[in-house]
């Protein structure tokens, strides 16, 4: 019982840094495609209700 609760314990550790690991490296692009605003063009502007 002890030898699995190690193997547990050192699965859930590995885990958590992997989960670590891809979260940062994930968020820089995400930003990146959530902030990024096109520059639209003036004849689209044209079709904007002004309030």
């Amino acid at each position: 019982m002890k030898k699995l609760m190690s193997i547990a314990r050192k699965a859930t550790t590995t885990l958590a840094a992997l989960a670590l690991v891809i979260a940062t490296t994930s968020v820089p692009g995400a930003c990146y495609h959530w902030f990024a605003q096109p520059v639209e063009p003036e004849e689209l502007r044209k079709f904007m209700n002004d309030k």
